[in-house]
């Protein structure tokens, strides 16, 4: 049964636009020195308008988390090593917690609509050791109903926009 569910959620047809932030992601994940910390590591990526991403590297006994502003030569800026013992981190590592397949505001989760969308738009996706995609998604920086988990979301955003700032 579980082998039946992750070949429909590998085979889920993206549209041009959900594939544009997809792609973008692994551009800047290519283009960098991330390209050899991600190799068989899981990892967190999350960015605003395709030009601003965090991730965040599971490593033996520490998460790193770099910065990337696309608009500056992709340049890769270490931020912060967390110990393996944060719980935020483990959750937000945690593939449980996220939906399989890809969503977008066209997507089945939702479905009856959403109360809030505004801002610029997101990418978010948890990619583990094997390449497997969870809580894949493509929505506004504001959106509720969140597939994400609020505590997850909040860090993300607000850590990238401090970021961009400085």
């Amino acid at each position: 049964m579980l082998f039946f569910l992750s070949l429909i959620s590998c085979s889920q047809k993206l549209d041009r636009s959900e594939l544009i932030s997809r792609q973008s992601a692994e551009r800047i994940i290519e283009n960098t020195d991330l390209a050899q910390k991600v190799r068989g590591s899981s990892y967190v990526l999350f960015s605003i308008s395709d030009i601003f991403y965090i991730v965040i590297v599971e490593g033996e006994k520490t998460y790193e988390e770099y910065y990337i502003n696309s608009e500056k030569g992709n340049k890769l800026v270490k931020k912060a090593t967390y110990k393996k013992s944060d719980e935020l981190l483990k959750k937000m590592f945690n593939s449980d917690n996220y939906k399989n397949e890809f969503i977008s505001f066209d997507s089945e989760f939702f479905g009856s609509g959403y109360e809030l969308s505004s801002g610029n738009l997101t990418y978010f996706v948890l990619k583990n050791e094997e390449g497997e995609r969870y809580g894949e998604a493509r929505l506004s920086i504001l959106i509720e109903p969140n597939p994400i988990d609020d505590e997850v979301y909040n860090y993300l955003t607000q850590k990238l926009l401090l970021y961009i700032s400085k």
